[in-house]
């Protein structure tokens, strides 16, 4: 009996608590772990490694993650998202049943020394499709670069003088045979060379008549280990063709040979008009113009329409827009970017915070410059760059930027911290201001009369509250007291009402 009572009175006490403080709720939050796991710990200058990049949690997720590197060391060449220069980034919002992923980048050992691959959260990160918020233990690696050993073959001293590298020895440290990548001779039918073929000279001329659909193409290996694969020979077409002969060293290094085709009379370009940009005549740069000039990381060749011709541009990796290489009459180059739309060309200026990217746009105008603020010009990392700045604060400027996603607006740039940061813009008007100050003049001033008023009526609420869960305890407590009794009357016990 005593037994029963404890549990009733329990059981009241514990429905009473649940009416002030609602049902105890379990915190719980998603675990997730994030691996980096690069195909070798060491690699030489001018081979290439992947890093795969391992997600994994206790439920469906979706992720957002950056993965830095050191560019000096690695150059990355493909596999994530976006990004490059320092910063790589994969996203997936996921499926709502897979737990996890993995994606693998590809980078190029570029510079001796060693190279931290670490991984962070990047547009919020990893998110579980039950529990929202995960606890994430981010991964890192390390790989080392190193330059080549000497070959222990002879050869005229030009290692590694090609234009690419064996993927598959890439990896290996050191480089093992014979760097030569030099043709012996090189020959083809029907045409002629011009020049005369000589081993170091790599790119040559070549006169056909315009029927002219394939040519035998020649070419012996200085090295009789190396290896030679010829390519577009047996596609040509009337007018200008380009055929290439590749030698691939007993090491894996490659030098190209290329023959310029030309099947027929080859129209001359006409020489375009200088393109004025700022007062400046610039024109498209040649192909040997572009020659050792460097392309933004994740850009791909392409061609696009101006004038009554095309032109070479290299298309951003989130495919939203296009630049183009222009030298002025100094023979110096630039990057602008080209205006599909309009044919107009604007300066290219990309930087770069964490794990995104910004190129620098001109407000078109329909974009309203935000009040207040004034056009002024600031360097930001070596460049000039305008801005639009309040003259009471010109350490903190506005930019109008593009993301690595394609998405345009006002940023926020701290000059002293070179930090970004996305500008929204808030619309209080002074007529608001002045509606909030007469409110608050104006609000009814409350009197400790009635704030005692007040707080009798919360105390009478309570009592009643207080009066009806006593009154409902005394009436369990009286009905089981009752109970005995009446088995008692009846001739029963608990036993026998059990059986």
């Amino acid at each position: 009996m005593k037994n029963r009572k404890i549990a009733v009175f329990s059981l009241i006490s514990l429905l009473i608590c649940t009416m002030i403080f609602g049902w105890p709720q379990q915190a719980y939050a998603g675990s997730a772990n994030v691996s980096v796991s690069p195909s070798a710990g060491s690699v030489t200058t001018g081979g290439t490694v992947t890093v795969t990049i391992g997600i994994s949690a206790d439920e469906p997720i979706g992720y957002g993650v950056a993965v830095s590197y050191n560019p000096a060391v690695l150059e990355y060449q493909g596999g994530g998202d976006g990004g490059g220069g320092g910063t790589v980034t994969i996203l997936n919002e996921g499926d709502g049943s897979t737990s996890s992923f993995s994606r693998t980048l590809t980078f190029k050992a570029v510079g001796n020394g060693s190279s931290s691959i670490s991984t962070s959260a990047f547009a919020g990160g990893l998110f579980g499709y039950s529990t929202g918020d995960m606890a994430v233990s981010y991964g890192s690696a390390t790989v080392t670069v190193s330059a080549p050993q000497a070959p222990s073959g002879g050869n005229d001293g030009n290692s590694g003088g090609g234009s690419g590298n064996d993927s598959n020895n890439a990896t290996e440290a050191p480089l093992s045979g014979s760097d030569d990548n030099y043709l012996k001779s090189l020959e083809i039918s029907p045409g002629t060379l011009s020049p005369a073929f000589q081993s170091g000279t790599t790119s040559y001329a070549v006169e056909l008549p315009e029927d002219t659909t394939e040519i035998v193409v020649s070419a012996v290996p200085r090295d009789s280990k190396a290896k030679v694969s010829v390519s577009h020979h047996n596609d040509l077409e009337p007018g200008a063709n380009k055929t290439y002969i590749v030698v691939t060293a007993e090491n894996g290094t490659q030098r190209t040979y290329v023959l310029n085709v030309n099947c027929g009379e080859v129209e001359e370009e006409t020489e375009a008009s200088p393109i004025t940009i700022d007062g400046v005549a610039y024109a498209f740069a040649t192909e040997e113009q572009m020659e050792g000039v460097t392309v933004p990381e994740g850009f791909t060749t392409a061609e696009a329409e101006y004038e009554d011709g095309t032109i070479t541009v290299y298309l951003a990796p989130n495919q939203l827009f296009q630049i183009v290489y222009m030298v002025n009459e100094e023979e110096q180059g630039q990057w602008f970017v080209y205006n599909t739309e309009d044919k107009t060309f604007t300066l290219y200026q990309e930087f770069q915070a964490n794990a995104n990217r910004y190129v620098v746009l001109v407000p078109e105008e329909t974009i309203t410059i935000p009040a207040g603020f004034q056009s002024v010009e600031i360097e930001i990392q070596g460049q000039k760059v305008t801005a639009y700045a309040n003259p009471e604060n010109t350490e903190l400027v506005l930019l109008y930027l593009m993301n690595i996603s394609g998405e345009t607006g006002w940023y926020w740039y701290d000059s002293k911290e070179e930090t970004y940061l996305r500008y929204i813009e808030f619309e209080p008007t002074t007529e608001e201001v002045t509606t909030t100050e007469v409110a608050t003049t104006e609000a009814p001033v409350v009197t400790e009369d009635e704030k005692l008023s007040h707080l009798r009526m919360i105390l009478y609420v309570l009592s009643g509250v207080s009066v009806l869960l006593l009154g409902t305890i005394i009436g369990i407590v009286v009905y089981y007291k009752k109970q005995p009794k009446m088995q008692e009357v009846s001739g029963s016990s608990y036993e026998d009402l059990d059986e």
